[in-house]
This record gives C-alpha cells, sequence and structure tokens, in this order.
C-alpha cells in the first residue's frame, strides 16, 4: 500500500458495514468511519495485547484514514504506534517497515523529521521502497545532487521491476530532467519505448515522455523531429483529459516553442494563445503560470513586429508579480 493511501482491511464490523453501504448503493462517508475504525482498534488491543502485528495493522489504518481526513495531528501517534510495534516484531528490513516509515514521514509537519524518515527509507533493503524514497530525495535535494540521487534511483527501480518495468520509464524522465540535453535524450528514448510497449501510444505517460523528448531536441537545435512528438502528444493529453486541461496547456505551449524555432510564427501565437486561454480558466488570471504565458505571447508579438501589443502584454504580466 503507497504510504498516502487508505485500504481499510480492519475488523469484521467494519467489513459488515463497507458490503452493506455496497448493497445499497450508497457511497460510505469516510468520517463516519473513524469510531468504527478506532474501535476496531480497541478491540484488537484488548484481544492481542498492545504488542502484535494485528494492533500494528488497525492503528496503521486508522491513521491513514485520518490522513486521508487531512487529520494529521491525529494520524501521527497511531503511525508511530504501528511503526513501533512492526520494528519490534518483525525487525527493520522487514518490507512493512519500510512502508510505516514512509506513512510516517507523510503525517509529520515538521520538514526535517519527515526528511530523516524518508533518508531512513531511502536505505531500505526492500528496492522499490528505496527507489521510490530516493526520487523524494532527490526532489528536495539541490540540483546538484538530485542527479545523483535520480540515478540511485533509477537502479533500485530496475531492481525491484526489472529494466523494462513501467516505474523506470518514470525514473528515466526523473533523471532526464536533471541532465543536459545531449545526456537527456537517450534516457527518455529508453523510457518512450517502455511505454509504447507497456502502455501503448495513446496513454497520458507516453505524451509525458514525448514532450519531455521533444523539449530536448528543441534545446538541441532539432525543431523538425520535435513536432510530431509533440502534435501526438497534445492529441494524447486532449482525448485523455479534455482540451481545457492544465497538461494540455503545456503541450500547447510547447508545440508553440517548436513553430517558433521553425519560423511559423502565426502558428505559434495560436498555440500561446490557446495555452493562455487554458491557464487563464484553470489558474485564474492573477496566477505565475498565467503571467509567464504572457511573457511568451509578448516575445513572440513583438517578434512579429508587433510591439506595442507585445508592450500591453508584458505590462500585465509584471502586475501579476507584484
Amino acid at each position: 500500500m503507497s504510504p498516502a493511501a487508505w485500504a481499510p482491511r480492519g475488523s469484521g464490523i467494519v467489513l459488515a458495514i463497507a458490503g452493506l453501504t455496497l448493497l445499497r448503493g450508497m457511497q460510505p462517508d469516510p468520517a463516519a468511519l473513524v469510531p468504527l475504525f478506532r474501535q476496531a482498534l480497541e478491540e484488537r488491543t484488548k484481544q492481542y495485547g498492545a504488542d502484535d502485528v494485528r494492533v500494528a495493522r488497525a492503528a496503521r489504518d486508522l491513521g491513514l484514514l485520518l490522513h486521508s481526513l487531512r487529520r494529521n495531528e491525529e494520524a501521527e501517534p497511531l503511525l508511530r504506534q504501528s511503526l513501533a510495534i512492526d520494528k519490534r516484531i518483525l525487525g527493520e528490513k522487514d518490507r512493512q517497515v519500510g512502508i510505516d516509515l514512509e506513512n510516517l514521514a507523510s503525517v509529520i509537519a515538521e520538514p526535517s523529521q519527515a526528511l530523516s524518515l524518508i533518508e531512513k527509507a531511502a536505505h531500505h533493503p526492500d528496492p522499490e521502497i528505496a527507489a521510490r524514497n530516493l526520487a523524494r530525495l532527490a526532489e528536495q535535494a539541490p540540483p546538484e545532487q538530485a542527479a545523483g540521487l535520480y540515478r540511485q534511483a533509477l537502479e533500485k527501480e530496475e531492481q525491484a521491476s526489472g529494466k523494462e518495468g513501467e516505474r523506470v520509464a518514470v525514473r528515466l524522465n526523473d533523471l532526464a530532467l536533471t541532465l543536459p540535453p545531449k545526456q537527456a535524450e537517450p534516457l527518455l528514448r529508453r523510457a518512450l519505448q517502455i511505454q509504447l510497449r507497456k502502455l501503448g501510444i495513446k496513454h497520458p505517460e507516453t505524451a509525458t515522455t514525448q514532450n519531455n523528448l521533444a523539449n530536448v531536441l528543441l534545446a538541441m537545435g532539432q525543431a523538425a523531429p520535435a513536432e510530431p512528438l509533440l502534435r501526438q502528444a497534445l492529441g494524447t493529453l486532449e482525448a485523455a483529459l479534455g482540451r481545457n486541461h492544465s497538461r494540455v496547456a503545456v503541450a500547447s505551449s510547447n508545440l508553440g516553442d517548436v513553430l517558433r524555432a521553425k519560423g511559423d510564427l502565426a502558428g505559434a501565437k495560436r498555440l500561446y494563445e490557446r495555452t493562455l486561454a487554458i491557464d487563464e480558466t484553470v489558474y485564474g488570471k492573477n496566477h505565475p503560470e498565467v503571467a509567464a504565458d504572457l511573457r511568451n505571447l509578448a516575445g513572440l508579438l513583438e517578434e512579429m513586429g508587433r510591439n506595442a501589443e507585445g508592450r500591453k502584454l508584458l505590462e500585465r504580466a509584471e502586475r501579476i508579480g507584484r
């Protein structure tokens, strides 16, 4: 179970109520389940004693339920209890202990304490857990350290799921985005081949890798091969997520960059304008993403000789930044 996920595995009482809910065609209110999960924990503690893996599981399930309700202060002692029991009974190298570390890190508000738990999980002998937490460390690391952590995460992921695993493609993308274009290109091509085989060409994650690869190619001055990748990615994301999704806006902007590099300024303008319209809908008109869109479009308009229009957009972008 992932650290942020909640999947009840509690008492017969909880399972019976869940079954009745399904029969009635109703959606359960997670908050209403909290007393039932507390009761399950109390019953298991009375039945098995405080130091039992079944008690740890009940504490963990209640803690994750509270986390899903954003009641992290209540969740923290329960997840600490679960971790302590599992460490004593199962040993620190057990997979469940690694998951417990992740669960606890997800509810702790103090960044340094959470980071310490993630570091412990990153050194866990289970390669899947290690890979996941090495990537989390990389996300928070300075740029000069991130690539090394992502490389370690990639190695662990290959151990966990094989060199052709879907999550390997994710780690390849992570690593590629920290590297210069020439080093990033073969990693992204490998990731794309994995996703084409595993997910197919019409999957949003495949489109994300196509987008990343196209950006790398554009940075290397190869606009022509970047264009079909971005057109495919844009079509995929529109079909999967709808025409007004933030990821569609990103692909639209990137395709605009390619057309601009090829000299198709009118085509780039249409795409930049579309990106701006989507981001205004998604984020509102006073968001940093909208300011970035305005600057892109303003620069293009100046390139087209439409300086007055460009200046107006820049002035609007500056007002957003204040």
